[in-house]
C-alpha cells in the first residue's frame, strides 16, 4: 500500500486468493469475489465502445464478451461527438443500447444505458450512465451537455483524467474543479484499462467522490482476459441486491472499488470486510 497516510489503506496488493476463477461450462467463466456484509459484489464494467462510435464490434458482442467474463452489468457508451464509423452507420445515439438491450436480457447481463460526452483536453471526456435519451446529450457546449446528463438524473464521471498529461503535469483545471463545486460530476476514473491515475484517486477521497475502473475496449476481447493476473478493469460495486437501480444506489453512496492487475483499489470500509471475506 502506499506509504502517504492520506491514502488510508485505500490501496491494496493482494494475494487475490479469493478471485479466483471457475468455470462452470464452456460459456461462462465466474469470478469468486465474496460478498461483504449486508451488501453483494457485483462486477460491471461502465465504459466501452461498439462500432456505432470508434469501436470495432457490434454491441451485442460486448454482452456476450460480458457474460462469458463473468461480469454481471456493462454500459455501452459510445462517444457523441465522435463518429468516425458515421459514413457507414448513421448517427443514432441510442441504437447501440436498444440492439443490445435482448441479448442482455436473454444472458442475465444488466445493461446500464449510457454515452459518452467527448471534448478536447480540458475538459475532457466524461461517462454519463443511466441516461434517458443518449440524443439529448448532442449539443454544442459543453456545460450543457453535461446539464442535459444531470438532467435526466444520470451519473456522471471524468474518464481517464490524465490521459493527455505529460509526465509530472496537473490534469486538473478550473473547469474541472467548477464541475466538482456544482456537483455536476459524480466519480472519476481511478483506472483506465492499464493506466493508474494516483492524482484522481486522492481527488476521489478529498472530494468524496465514486472511484470508478472500466477497461474502455474498443477492439473485440477474444479470447477473454480471464485470470487473476491478466484480466479487464472493473468495478467491484457493493450493491444491496443484483439489480440496475441498486447498482446506481451504491455509485452514488460511494460503494465501489477498482479491480486492476493484482490491485483492488477503494475505501478502507469496504477493502477491510472485503478482505476479510
Amino acid at each position: 500500500m502506499f506509504s502517504d497516510s492520506r491514502f488510508r489503506a485505500t490501496v491494496l496488493t493482494v494475494a487475490l486468493v479469493f478471485l479466483a476463477f471457475q468455470s462452470p461450462g464452456a460459456d461462462r467463466m465466474e469470478m469468486r469475489i465474496p460478498d461483504i456484509p449486508g451488501y453483494v459484489t457485483l462486477k460491471c464494467d461502465l465504459h466501452m465502445h461498439t462500432v456505432f462510435s470508434d469501436g470495432l464490434v457490434w454491441p451485442t458482442v460486448r454482452v456476450t464478451e460480458a457474460f462469458r467474463e463473468g461480469l454481471d452489468a456493462i454500459a455501452i457508451s459510445d462517444h457523441i461527438e465522435y463518429q468516425p464509423h458515421k459514413n457507414d452507420l448513421p448517427t443514432q445515439h441510442n441504437r447501440p443500447h436498444e440492439i443490445a438491450l435482448p441479448t442482455a436480457r436473454s444472458l442475465g447481463i444488466l445493461l446500464v444505458k449510457a454515452a459518452e460526452i467527448t471534448r478536447d483536453t480540458p475538459p475532457g471526456h466524461y461517462n454519463a450512465i443511466y441516461s434517458l435519451d443518449n440524443e439529448a446529450l448532442a449539443v454544442d457546449g459543453f456545460l450543457d451537455a453535461i446539464q442535459a446528463a444531470k438532467g435526466q438524473d444520470a451519473f456522471v464521471f471524468w474518464n481517464h483524467p490524465g490521459w493527455k498529461a505529460r509526465p509530472g503535469e496537473s490534469y486538473r483545471f478550473e473547469i474541472h474543479d467548477e464541475l466538482i463545486e456544482k456537483k455536476l460530476i459524480d466519480g472519476i476514473e481511478v483506472a483506465n484499462g492499464g493506466s493508474y491515475y494516483k492524482e484522481a484517486h486522492q481527488w476521489c477521497l478529498d472530494e468524496n467522490l465514486t472511484m470508478m475502473g472500466t477497461s474502455d475496449v474498443h477492439s473485440a476481447m477474444d479470447p477473454p482476459l480471464v485470470t487473476r493476473e491478466n484480466h479487464r478493469t472493473v468495478n467491484l460495486i457493493f450493491a444491496k441486491e443484483r439489480t440496475k437501480a441498486s447498482i446506481k444506489e451504491a455509485l452514488l453512496d460511494r460503494r465501489a472499488a477498482v479491480w486492476q492487475g493484482d490491485h483492488v483499489i477503494g475505501r478502507e470500509e469496504h477493502l477491510a470486510p472485503l478482505l476479510r471475506a
